[in-house]
């Protein structure tokens, strides 16, 4: 794997955010969910999320998450994904979503 520079980590705006809606997502090619999280003061942002395996969408309402929060918006099956929520690959490959360990305020910036 490619190694980086700590000024091109520092380039990556990654956030503290709560999931205000889940939806399935029919459209996708793989199984995945419609989100919308609350980023405090950086606002509500869209997202695509192939987290099907270990998550309903009613779970997800209310839960913390960590989301990369300056990619460029991406036209998913007609969905625009504003940011990407983060997760850790079981030896499965199902994605298990990172998540501070205690109640943090909407848009805390993750270093």
């Amino acid at each position: 794997m490619e190694t980086i520079l700590p000024a091109e980590f520092e380039k990556l705006d990654i956030r503290v955010g709560t999931v205000t809606a889940a939806r399935v997502f029919p459209e996708a090619r793989k199984p995945a969910y419609q989100l919308e999280v609350d980023f405090g003061p950086l606002g509500v942002k869209r997202s695509s999320a192939q987290i099907t395996a270990y998550y309903a969408p009613d779970d997800l309402v209310g839960r913390q998450v960590i989301g990369l929060v300056n990619l460029p918006p991406k036209r998913i099956a007609g969905f625009m994904s504003e940011c990407l929520v983060l997760g850790v690959y079981d030896t499965g490959g199902q994605v298990v979503l990172l998540q501070p360990d205690r109640a943090m305020e909407n848009g805390c910036k993750i270093g």
